[in-house]
């Protein structure tokens, strides 16, 4: 029998037992298997954590840039070899039901943001001088103090140690909230990561509903919030934190279009390319391909060139060795998926799947969903207007790329895009056109993000950017400094 494991609250650098208990955290894959009990952060908890950290703000703060860098960085290398020798990728797995590989490459890859980010941060930080060489006017960066941080199911390592990195380089400290449904091995990274750094700098609170997320966006020991999230919840924490004019980092969902061009022929690289910026996660990804459009006469090629990728995914529980693609994360997240794919077909559309579930995964229960290829789908269906956030995907064919560009941007979104093409200048002229916050030329999904370039959409998709030196820049206020000479 599987070990049923626990976790803890971080809260002024110690360990700390929910104060309203404990939730079960179960396993996607077989969704009876206990696999853990989260502690339940009350409010009490919770105005310990705002207050830890701001007694640590004014130390953490007084330090150099260089002295913060090197203290996370050092923290995130001390934690990660933790996390690796304790197998922490095991108990992710089984508690989110993302592939093992997947898991551990999470984990592994956690002290390079840091070191990305906290690179960058001496150049983006160092005052401005508006009339050099003389030291006034000026203009500096300041943090903005108490930075609350609420993260995503999908990733939730790498996200925090995104915004902890951009939070902590710049001088602010931190409270944390878990996502509900994954809550484990985050609060245990989070610990090896709070034993490694001055008590107060980071604190991490959990809980199963939304009193504590709630408490958190409208506290008033609260400076800044940063969220990754869905654009009901993002409207919920802008509307938070309005009660105290408190600003907001909002990423929120895509409905990523990639477009096609008619000059690129259909091949297996172009299908494992696509594949890979549409499936990750199970398509749990917010900057993954949502919509693919092809030249019409194409769209049948497309289609059983990307169904012969999907044909070699083994899709069950993440732990098992042959498997390349776990389940859906929650089962509201599969059967939104699933109504999804029934509407387009009952609407006329063409739907067809790849890969083979496990045989040892068929009566689990798991919130399992193939990978999925819809064609012939009606314009005005909701797997073409909404993000499905899942393992399906949308061909559409078009006459004119003109009107390709037209009908992606036709969207509330803005997350991401990308254009597939051999013609430079044509690559160059419709990433133009296409509006979004990242656009890419023949790359989309995971593989065309950069950490030294800003993060965030524009529209539904949210508010502000992270990462690059504008992510550094968007946790901290500016100050003017002017000087005048003394009245004689």
């Amino acid at each position: 029998m599987a070990e049923v494991v626990t976790a803890s609250l971080v809260i002024d650098g110690k360990p700390h037992d929910g104060g309203a208990g404990t939730y079960d955290v179960f396993n996607p894959a077989r969704p009876s298997e206990l696999v853990g009990r989260a502690p339940a952060a009350d409010v009490g908890q919770l105005d310990a954590a705002v207050g830890a950290a701001r007694r640590a703000f004014g130390e953490w703060s007084e330090m150099s840039v260089q002295q913060r860098y090197d203290a996370l960085v050092a923290a995130a290398n001390a934690a990660t070899a933790h996390a690796t020798t304790a197998d922490l990728a095991t108990m992710y797995t089984r508690e989110h039901g993302k592939v093992r590989s997947e898991a551990e490459f999470e984990i592994l890859t956690a002290p390079a943001l840091p070191q990305i980010l906290g690179g960058m941060a001496e150049a983006a930080l160092a005052p401005t001088l508006i009339e050099p060489p003389a030291p006034y006017p000026r203009l500096q960066r300041e943090p903005y103090g108490v930075a609350a941080l609420i993260l995503p199911f999908n990733w939730p390592i790498a996200v925090t140690m995104m915004k902890l990195s951009s939070a902590l380089v710049t001088g602010n400290t931190v409270v944390a909230k878990v996502p509900p449904t994954v809550p484990l091995a985050t609060l245990h990274f989070a610990g090896l990561l709070a034993a490694e750094l001055p008590p107060g700098v980071i604190n991490f609170v959990s809980g199963p509903g939304v009193e504590i997320s709630r408490a958190l966006v409208t506290h008033p020991g609260i400076d800044i919030i940063s969220l990754t999230g869905g654009v009901a919840t993002g409207k919920a924490v802008m509307a938070g934190a309005a009660e105290r004019l408190r600003p907001v980092l909002l990423e929120l969902g895509g409905n990523d279009a990639a477009i096609v061009a008619p000059d690129l022929p259909i091949t297996e690289a172009l299908a494992e390319a696509l594949y890979g910026a549409t499936y990750t996660t199970s398509g749990q990804v917010c900057m993954a391909v949502k919509r693919l459009y092809c030249p019409r006469g194409k769209v049948e090629e497309l289609a059983e060139a990307l169904l012969a990728r999907c044909g070699r995914e083994v899709i069950g529980d993440g732990l098992a060795p042959e498997t390349t693609l776990g389940p859906m994360h929650t089962a509201a997240g599969r059967d939104r998926v699933a109504q999804m794919i029934a509407d387009a077909e009952s609407s006329g559309a063409t739907v067809r799947t790849g890969g083979r579930l496990r045989a040892e995964d068929a009566d689990s229960g798991g919130y399992f969903v193939l990978p999925t290829v819809v064609t012939d789908v009606p314009v005005d269906a909701s797997l073409v207007t909404d993000e499905q956030f899942g393992a399906v995907v949308p061909i559409i064919g078009y006459d004119d790329i003109d009107d390709a560009v037209a009908v992606a941007n036709a969207t509330e979104f803005g997350l991401t895009a990308s254009v597939w093409t051999g013609d430079d200048a044509l690559g160059e002229r419709i990433a133009s056109q296409l509006v979004a916050g990242t656009v890419a030329i023949n790359t989309h999904g995971m593989a065309a993000q950069d950490p030294r370039l800003p993060f965030g959409g524009v529209g539904a998709s949210g508010i502000g950017r992270e990462l690059g030196p504008d992510g550094l820049l968007a946790f901290t206020q500016p100050r003017a400094l002017i000087r005048r000479p003394a009245p004689a």
